[in-house]
């Protein structure tokens, strides 16, 4: 008999009630987005469980941060957990980095649905349909080891006939020092493994033929996060025909985009450019806000005034104007100004540049009335009539003739010695 299909969502680093990573001044409105994302996130993903009517729930690590008590983050979890206990929706969780075991045991108690996976050595988990086994789950580590054909009589002999093997599903959980002194005797037979995403995750998992699954966060908490994010569901056909997608479910995306400065005529040029870029992203259903950061590149000496703080600032006002919606998707913009590339300077100039540009970073701070005494004793008062030099003075801010002394020394090595 073939088995049942078996459907299951994934998840992560749901990191509730953590912050996001917030920069520059925002107006209630987007600063409360900002702080409710991840929990909102998780919402979503308790309420797509329920509409898909799936078999578990798997949650791979850092479900909350055990060194930030957070009351709204326990209060969310139980929650979603008691929505799922309604729905007879089982959820298997292993602890993280920041949500280790002890965090877990120092919770009141949680719903009946809910089982911690902790020790490597517990016996496998039969997930059932009516009384027939659809999966099993296993706690896995590095150093886990499970034997194929141990595996199959194992299972053969549960079900009763070898063919009607369940799906085996292995849940990662955390070492502190992985070890691979014997790589054969931590081989795997899994169908599907399930773990969190990160620098070295694959240090934690031991070695396996099956599809793994390094889940992400459904919601980013800084620009290294990018781009859509949510959870996978996995959905298993009657011939074992395996179908993973991942669903979006963050209210808020982060975005890095570069944008090519070559042949950009004007600021409207690079604007239009830019709006371009934006509308090709993706937009999944729930998005609120984007944050877009933006690094202007190009192949030429030209900056064209885009390294000044001044010109970026602008830049980005203007685009916010052109994207941001106040009853639909919000947008900031934040644009990285223009660096001085070293390679277009001939090597000869490079060291010169790179003092002249640290004696403008080592300046000190200059108010109006010290610029005034300077142009007043070069005394070009002698030259120019009394009432338009008053005037020009008057308008003069350092920090603009700052940003216009490095454009000009950029400007200049990039151009000296070529003809």
């Amino acid at each position: 008999m073939a088995m049942k299909p078996l459907r299951l969502l994934h998840a992560a680093n749901l990191r509730l009630d953590c912050p996001l990573q917030q920069f520059g001044t925002w107006t209630d409105e987007i600063r409360d987005l900002m702080e409710s994302a991840t929990l909102l996130a998780f919402d979503r993903l308790i309420s797509l469980a329920i509409e898909r009517d799936v078999d578990a729930l798997l949650i791979t690590g850092n479900t909350f941060d055990s060194f930030v008590a957070s009351l709204a983050a326990e209060v969310a979890l139980r929650s979603g957990f008691e929505r799922l206990n309604e729905r007879d929706i089982p959820v298997f969780v292993t602890p993280g980095p920041l949500d280790p075991i002890a965090a877990w045991n120092d919770l009141p108690s949680l719903p009946e649905n809910v089982t911690i996976l902790a020790n490597p050595d517990e016996p496998p988990i039969d997930l059932t349909d009516r009384g027939r086994v659809i999966a099993t789950i296993v706690p896995v580590t590095a150093d886990s080891t499970v034997d194929p054909h141990e595996l199959d009589n194992i299972l053969a002999s549960r079900s009763g006939q070898g063919t009607d093997r369940s799906f085996v599903i292995g849940m990662a959980l955390p070492m502190n020092e992985p070890l691979r002194a014997n790589a054969a005797a931590r081989y795997s037979a899994l169908d599907w493994l399930a773990c969190a995403s990160g620098d070295n995750f694959a240090a934690h998992l031991p070695l396996t033929d099956g599809t793994v699954n390094p889940q992400d966060g459904p919601q980013g908490l800084s620009i290294n996060e990018a781009g859509p994010r949510g959870a996978t569901l996995l959905e298993v056909d009657s011939q074992r025909r395996v179908k993973q997608s991942l669903i979006p479910l963050s209210p808020i995306r982060w975005e890095q985009i570069t944008q090519s400065l070559d042949r950009v005529s004007s600021r409207d040029d690079l604007l239009e450019r830019m709006l371009s870029a934006v509308e090709r992203l993706s937009t999944p259903p729930g998005e609120l806000m984007r944050i877009i950061h933006w690094k202007l590149d190009r192949t030429t000496g030209e900056t064209r005034g885009w390294e000044m703080e001044s010109a970026i600032q602008e830049l980005a006002a203007a685009l916010t104007e052109l994207t941001d919606q106040s009853n639909g998707l919000r947008y900031i913009h934040q644009i990285q100004p223009l660096e001085p590339d070293l390679s277009l300077i001939e090597p000869a100039h490079r060291e010169l540049l790179t003092e002249y540009l640290l004696a403008l970073d080592r300046r000190s701070p200059v108010e109006h009335a010290a610029m005034e005494k300077w142009l007043s004793d070069a005394r070009l008062n002698e030259v120019l009539k009394t009432n338009r030099w008053e005037m020009w003075a008057d308008s003069v801010d350092p920090e603009t003739v700052a940003e216009r002394a490095q454009q000009l020394g950029w400007q200049w090595f990039a151009t000296i010695g070529k003809r």
